[in-house]
């Protein structure tokens, strides 16, 4: 991705610069909610540090466009009981999610390649990996798409510009239910 290639040093340095700046301002206006969908709750909840001893638990999110890469990576910064990895397009992310078993998988719909809804399905047919909710982060916002997307086995489906709040529901919601099909304690089956 544009963001790995900027970090690495292989684009030249005022490309790099402007890619930065412009990604850390889109990072900023949906954190300020400037970008966020308009919604009937407060602004962000600030979740607690977690405790000391609490496992590192991984989150694979499949996405092609760096500058949404670069603003969920912000937005787990808030979170030290995960890591994120990140996949440019859904081979990859088969690969990735086979070989570190991640506990949750947000995955964008249209990719290059395969899409995110015949990824998911391939994930869902290995015995490896069906276990993993996979969360769905697509801009297209129609009704029936979305069920469709459902039906086929996503755990949930949010739609762009993420909602802040909404977003981090629904990975609590995909750890809990992770963590009761691992056989762990959970607080609550999927949402």
């Amino acid at each position: 991705s544009a963001v790995r290639l900027a970090r690495e040093g292989v684009l030249a340095p005022e490309l790099r610069a402007r890619l930065q700046a412009r990604v850390t301002e889109l990072v900023q206006q949906a954190l300020d909610g400037a970008l966020a969908a308009p919604e009937p709750e407060p602004a962000v909840v600030v979740r607690p540090d977690v405790p000391a001893g609490t496992p590192l638990r991984t989150l694979l999110y499949i996405e092609d466009n760096p500058a949404n890469l670069e603003l969920v990576e912000q937005l787990m910064a808030r979170r030290p009981d995960l890591r994120l990895l990140g996949a440019a397009d859904g081979d990859l992310g088969i690969e990735f999610a086979r070989a570190c078993q991640p506990e949750v998988i947000l995955m964008d719909i249209n990719l290059p390649g395969i899409s995110g809804l015949e990824a998911m399905k391939i994930l869902r047919a290995d015995p490896a990996t069906a276990h993993i909710p996979i969360i769905a982060l697509s801009a297209n916002a129609i009704p029936r798409d979305i069920e469709k997307a459902l039906e086929a086995g996503f755990f949930n489906y949010l739609t762009k510009p993420i909602r802040v709040n909404q977003f981090l529901d629904a990975l609590d919601a995909a750890l809990r239910f992770s963590e009761s099909a691992a056989g762990r304690p959970a607080g609550m089956e999927r949402e």
